[in-house]
Order: structure tokens, then C-alpha cells, then sequence
């Protein structure tokens, strides 16, 4: 008996006396003008206690959550937009986490505030070995050595393949964890599904490690409209606009379609980015013309993305880096790849290289064709392939992560600019968007002289007014999670029993959809 007591008591004695340490993290999530995510894991159960403040030493806000965990989520709320916050963790046995120059959040600009924009591009990552460490240690050397905004990293990008050979949560933690530490803990990371994380996770169910690692932001947390899953989501940061989609099992999913419809004609951002992990097109370590995910994506998205104004779309799985010429409307194989047909403008068949005779690419402000699509899957490995689709123009079998910067161009425009850093710290290949307002309003503005929906903010009737040879068959209002509450046919709408707040519509005519955002009063 007195045996069983010691036993009992020495359990008792170590858990008492038992240290927390931190095992993963601190990372951030689900990055907004007011509001961040801190999530972190810890060797044992404890409260989650977060200490935050504009000014080191001086951590004067506190929000805690007394249930034990050892997976932590502390969601910091209130802030003020564009400023930074130094912030510690601890428990009730004291710091474990402390404050530093180098732990910050800083939270997003407004909502379409013009200003600088650094996002760091990994695409196919999390091999967890030296060549991820050197494709890492280059984007530093650059961040912390260039003339323009030193240091400033604004957004992680991980265009899926962040964990090989399975996406387990033990090979995330040697593959994403351990090698970007010192970034996850001041920047957000954004991410979609790769084929390898699809190994243990399940897009449908939006289970396995995958989606217990990442929070997303399915309920448009951060900006355009909800989708209802983490599989697919978008957000805006300053004027971009980011759509996140998921091409590994989802790429013949018509609820996707339909939602990437809805947000890129609801968005009024001056920039659009995608994102996905399959690529429309490549001739590196996977092949665009025969492999049914990338000929889907093509087929069932590109047209829609192309035909609402996106300028750059993100994409990894091939073990290499292809960057296209700027172009628009090429949806078949590569051999049937045209300049003359398939590229934009006076220069879409050159370089794009602001600083040549080339040029940057132009987008006007009318224009919605013209975009350029990135195959960068190299930051951990590198395959080969044959690297001559015709869609090209660099085609580099070579260890790199990609840097977009968005930054005024001294007058009235705006430059993105797309840099491949390879792991020797060069620059092998780089372009430039140039747009002469930044306000490329995108098919939404196309259907502005057809589709017209009024008075917004509204409180008793909306007017839909459609021109031409065309006439609305229905009209649906969704809230702001993605259900249906209200449907009619008529052009003016009774919406004073609507509670305040934001409503989608989408509005079938009988040739085709519309999408519009209002605010009920």
C-alpha cells in the first residue's frame, strides 16, 4: 500500500513541478486590419495566456483562455490596422515564450490602402533538408539586405507540398516548423492543399493533419466572400485580392467553381492574385498536357479567372520554376500554344523586365486579359523534365522561392513584381506588371453598362435593373455564411425585413450569372 501512495505521490510531485516548453510555433493565422491568430503547442496541458503590446516592455494588453491545452489558439481582436505588436506567452508558472524585437504581429492595411507589399512565394517546400535551408537562408540574405524596405515580409505563401512524403503532423513539424521558425512567429502563413498533404487529409471532410494545422478563413474573415470550408477561401490585403483554391480534389467541384465565380466578380481590389497547387501549365517534373488535375484546372478555372481581370496566378508541383509570358485565352495542350493568338498587348511575347527594352507588361484601365502563371515548386527540391512549354518564357531547373512586391510607381501606378530567388541568392528571372491607376475593376465593371443594382446601402427597396437583349429569370440573397435567405424574380425588391448587414446576390439571367455585394440598413 505504502508502495502505491509513494507512486501516487511522485506522479502528483511531477506534474506539479513539470516546466512548460514550447514544442511548435508560435505561428500566425487569419492576418486582418484588427485582428490576428497566435496558435503554438506546448509539452503539456496549460492555459493559454498571450501579453501584447505596440512597445516592448511595455505588453499592456493580456487575453487569455484558462482551458487547458497543449494546442494553443489565441485570437488577438481590437487592434488598429498597420501597426505592429510585440507580444510574450506564459502560463501561471511564468513566461515560457518571451517578448523580442524579432516576435511581433503587424496587423493588415486597410482594406484597398495603395501601398508596399512583400510576400514570400514556397512552393513544394517541406523536404526538411539542407536544400530547404538554403532556398530559406537566400530569401533572408535578400529581405535583410535589399534597399527597399529591409526586412519587411508581409505574407508567407505555401502553395501545398509544405510537409513530405505524407503531410503527417510529425513531418510538419520537421518540414515547415523547424525550418521557418523565425519567420511563421511574425509573419502569416497562407496555404493550399498539395497532393502530399492530400495523402492524410480529406478536402470533403476538411479533416486530417493538414486542416489541424491551418486555420483559413472560410467565413471571410479577411476579406471577399465566404466559401463555408478552409479547402477554398480568399482574402485582401491592402489592394490585392488573394483566392486560395484547392486543385487536388476539388478540381472538378462546381461549388468551387461557383464560389470562385462569386468572389473574383465581388471583388473591387485593384490586384488578383491565385493560388493553387496544380499547374495550368508545365513540362517539368509533372507534365500540364496529360495529368487530369492540371488539364482541369485549366479548362474549368483559368477561363473564369482570365474572364474577371486575375493578373497572376501561383502554382507549385513541378520540382522547378516556369514563368509564362503574359497571357490570356490559352486553355489546350502545349503544342497548341500561339503567341500571336495567346498573349496580351504590344510586349506579352517579351520578357516583361521593367528595365530592358521590353518592358513591364501593361494593364490599363478597362483591361481584364492578361495575366502571367508561375510553376515555382522548387524551394525544397528540384526533378527536371523536359521545361519547354511553349506558354513559356523561363523555364529553370533550379533550387528557388519566388518574392511579389506591389509598390508605387511614382506617379499614379502601381509595379508587381515577381522575383525567383535561387538558392545561391540570385536573381534568375523577374517581371513586372504595370498598371496606369491600379484600378482594374474587372468583368464586375464589364457588366457595370448591362447589370445595375441600386440604391446600396438600401433599407426598403433594390432596384436591378438589366440592359440589353437579356432578362433576369431569379434573384438570391445569401448573409454573410453562405445561406440562402431570400429569393425573387421581380426588378424591385421588398428588403426592409432583412436584418442590417451584408448580403450576396447572385442574379441568373437567362444567358448567364452576376454576382453582386450590398449592405441592408
Amino acid at each position: 500500500m505504502r508502495q502505491y501512495l509513494y507512486i501516487i505521490i511522485a506522479l502528483i510531485t511531477s506534474t506539479i513541478t513539470a516546466q512548460t516548453e514550447l514544442t511548435r510555433g508560435p505561428y500566425l493565422q487569419i492576418g486582418t486590419p484588427t485582428s490576428i491568430l497566435i496558435r503554438w503547442r506546448t509539452n503539456i496541458p496549460t492555459e493559454s495566456t498571450v501579453n501584447f503590446g505596440t512597445s516592448l516592455g511595455n505588453l499592456n494588453h493580456t487575453i487569455s483562455n484558462s482551458t487547458l491545452n497543449t494546442d494553443h489558439e489565441i485570437l488577438l481582436d481590437g487592434l488598429t490596422e498597420n501597426t505592429t505588436y510585440y507580444y510574450e506567452i506564459f502560463d501561471m508558472n511564468g513566461v515560457y515564450v518571451s517578448e523580442s524585437i524579432n516576435q511581433y504581429i503587424k496587423t493588415a492595411p486597410l482594406v484597398g490602402d495603395k501601398q508596399f507589399v512583400r510576400a514570400w512565394i514556397l512552393g513544394d517546400a517541406g523536404t526538411g533538408n539542407l536544400n530547404q535551408e538554403k532556398v530559406r537562408d537566400a530569401y533572408y540574405d535578400y529581405v535583410n539586405n535589399t534597399v527597399s524596405h529591409q526586412g519587411q515580409t508581409d505574407m508567407m505563401l505555401f502553395l501545398g507540398d509544405n510537409a513530405y512524403d505524407d503531410g503527417t503532423d510529425s513531418e510538419y513539424q520537421t518540414g515547415m516548423f523547424d525550418v521557418y521558425h523565425e519567420q511563421l512567429k511574425k509573419t502569416v502563413a497562407w496555404s493550399t492543399l498539395g497532393n502530399h498533404e492530400g495523402h492524410t487529409a480529406n478536402s470533403f471532410t476538411q479533416s486530417g493533419p493538414y486542416y489541424d494545422i491551418f486555420s483559413l478563413p472560410k467565413a471571410a474573415e479577411s476579406g471577399g466572400i465566404p466559401s463555408g470550408t478552409e479547402a477554398y477561401y480568399s482574402f485582401d490585403y491592402a489592394n490585392i485580392h488573394f483566392i486560395v483554391l484547392e486543385s487536388h480534389q476539388l478540381y472538378n467541384d462546381t461549388t468551387q467553381m461557383e464560389w470562385c465565380t462569386a468572389d473574383i466578380q465581388t471583388t473591387s481590389q485593384d490586384w488578383i492574385v491565385a493560388i493553387f497547387h496544380h499547374p495550368p501549365y508545365t513540362k517539368g517534373s509533372h507534365n500540364s498536357d496529360t495529368e487530369p488535375e492540371l488539364i482541369a484546372m485549366r479548362e474549368n478555372f483559368l477561363p473564369i479567372l482570365e474572364d474577371n481581370g486575375v493578373d497572376l496566378v501561383l502554382s507549385g508541383h513541378s520540382h522547378s520554376y516556369e514563368r509564362s509570358f503574359y497571357l490570356n485565352g490559352h486553355y489546350g495542350k502545349s503544342y497548341t500554344f500561339n503567341g500571336d493568338r495567346h498573349t496580351v498587348g504590344y510586349n506579352g511575347c517579351l520578357s516583361g523586365k521593367s528595365d530592358t527594352e521590353d518592358n513591364a507588361y501593361l494593364k490599363r484601365e478597362t483591361d481584364t486579359k492578361g495575366a502571367v502563371y508561375i510553376t515555382t515548386g522548387s524551394a525544397g527540391k528540384i526533378s527536371g523534365g523536359s521545361l519547354n512549354h511553349r506558354a513559356m518564357y523561363a523555364s529553370l531547373n533550379q533550387l528557388g522561392s519566388c518574392v511579389l512586391e506591389v509598390n508605387s510607381d511614382g506617379n499614379i501606378g502601381q509595379n508587381l513584381t515577381v522575383k525567383f530567388i535561387n538558392d545561391t541568392g540570385i536573381i534568375s528571372d523577374y517581371f513586372t506588371i504595370h498598371k496606369t491607376n491600379a484600378e482594374i475593376p474587372g468583368s464586375d465593371a464589364n457588366n457595370r453598362n448591362i447589370l445595375k443594382v441600386y440604391p446600396v446601402p438600401v433599407n426598403t427597396l433594390l432596384n436591378i435593373d438589366l440592359t440589353g437583349n437579356d432578362s433576369i429569370y431569379t434573384i438570391r440573397f445569401f448573409n454573410a455564411i453562405g445561406e440562402l435567405i431570400k429569393e425573387d424574380k421581380n426588378q424591385v425588391i421588398d428588403v426592409s425585413n432583412l436584418a442590417s448587414g451584408a448580403y450576396f446576390l447572385e442574379i441568373i439571367s437567362r444567358k448567364e450569372k452576376f454576382y453582386k455585394k450590398i449592405i441592408v440598413k
